[in-house]
């Protein structure tokens, strides 16, 4: 996408989105004879990405999207609008339209079961769905077990009163109740990481505190960080907004009454007149069931999904693929990727050609090398005046196979909307949709 025309959109709400135009995007003919099927399993940041890759790359292919929302309401640039800072910059993307025109099918439906014996996706809305290679790419999900065990009531009603909003379906309904906030204890917190986009729990609470800052508020931000923070942030709630943020590292939320309203820590409960209660972070549940969970050390199932981190394939099955935010560690220098949109798009791109090269050169090919992903991220580090942080995270392979992370982080004062160029960008590049009705 040209600079130019991403200026011209600065600041712009509700806008429509088409596909971009391209004679490799040739419409797609559902299930034809002898045609081998990919299905993706998840229509956000990466199955999207590798939808799009494939028909690039091997529209000889039948590529099938299933996702349980026709929208994609995207989450990057999310908090400004929160509280006001921003509208909402980042349109939906209509999931059908967008499959139409660049010629892949979608399907919106409820994957409740893989099936990796058959090959096959069992869907609560349309039965099964058979495939030849399959790409798994469901993003991360809540683990409530962690602070509620058995108790659903318990976790249905924290997450109803109290949303975290890092799934999109929440953002509606915790910026309503943000707007009834008149005061006392406003509670967030990080868990332990692994965590969907690190830096935006720390972003989220420098806005809030400006927010009641600027609208003369009397209450503060709690943050309850079960890590160390970042240290750029840390910092800065001190010099900036002293009276409005309680930072408190090193603190883990064990448990959460959500009708008293009080969370338990090693040091004691905590009391909140409001909340945006994160709970611990996993692989979704289709993930477990499939049977495509990793391992650790001691043989014992992970939160997330095991991954070839040189090929994108599932440990456990050759025909299963691997993208965006569920996987599990890819290095032991390191740990995990971050679990960034743009890093979803890269992983969606770099599984799509291992499929279409195997999907070409037979089931037991070699996958081409890999092309190792990179991050960007834009953070807000204040809101008046304006004050950004721009993240890029780099990776190369070592001589021993290892993959190594180089992390740079780079201010932008007075940023001029180099965000939403970055937002607008990724959708148009990666997903394959531009701006226009």
């Amino acid at each position: 996408m040209k600079r130019r025309e991403l200026l011209g959109l600065l600041g712009g709400a509700g806008l429509g989105w088409s596909a971009l135009s391209g004679s490799a995007l040739a419409a797609s003919p559902a299930n034809e004879a002898g045609r081998q099927r990919v299905v993706i399993v998840g229509g956000a940041w990466a199955g999207l990405s590798a939808a799009r890759e494939l028909r690039l790359r091997a529209p000889e292919l039948d590529v099938l999207v299933i996702d349980r929302e026709p929208v994609l309401r995207a989450l990057p640039l999310s908090t400004p609008w929160l509280v006001d800072r921003t509208p909402e910059r980042m349109p939906g993307l209509d999931r059908s339209v967008l499959a139409a025109q660049l010629g892949y099918r979608f399907v919106a439906a409820d994957v409740q079961r893989i099936d990796r014996a058959q090959r096959s996706i069992v869907t609560a809305q349309d039965g099964t769905y058979a495939y030849d290679w399959l790409l798994v790419a469901t993003g991360v999900s809540y683990d409530y077990s962690a602070w509620f065990g058995a108790d659903t009531q318990a976790a249905q009603a924290a997450q109803a009163l109290y949303p975290a909003g890092f799934v999109a379906s929440e953002l509606d309904l915790l910026k309503a109740r943000l707007q009834t906030f008149t005061g006392g204890n406003l509670l967030i917190n990080v868990p332990a990481s692994p965590n969907r986009c690190p830096p935006a729990p720390y972003e989220r609470a420098m806005l809030l505190a400006w927010w009641l800052k600027s609208r003369h508020i009397k209450g503060k931000v709690t943050v309850l960080d079960a890590g160390g923070g970042m240290p750029r942030f840390t910092r800065l709630f001190g010099e900036r907004y002293p009276d409005h943020i309680d930072f408190q590292p090193h603190t883990a939320i064990r448990a959460v009454d959500p009708f008293a309203r009080t969370v338990s820590t090693d040091d004691g409960d905590v009391h909140f007149d409001h909340a945006m209660l994160l709970p611990p972070m996993r692989a979704s549940a289709v993930v477990e069931q499939a049977g495509l969970l990793g391992q650790d050390a001691q043989g014992k199932p992970t939160r997330w999904a095991g991954v070839d981190p040189l090929r994108l394939r599932a440990l456990q099955d050759e025909r299963v693929y691997l993208a965006g935010d569920l996987l599990d560690t890819v290095s032991p220098l390191f740990g995990h990727y971050p679990k960034t949109a743009h890093m979803a798009t890269r992983l969606g791109v770099a599984a799509a050609q291992q499929i279409a090269a195997r999907s070409r050169n037979g089931a037991s090919a070699t996958e081409p090398p890999l092309n190792l992903p990179h991050s960007v991220c834009h953070v807000w580090l204040d809101a008046d005046p304006a004050e950004q942080l721009r993240i890029e995270t780099q990776y190369r392979l070592r001589g021993d196979g290892l993959i190594t992370q180089a992390v740079s982080q780079h201010d932008n004062p007075q940023p001029r909307g180099e965000d939403l160029q970055w937002g607008l960008g990724l959708v148009a590049d990666a997903l394959g949709a531009k701006p226009g009705s």
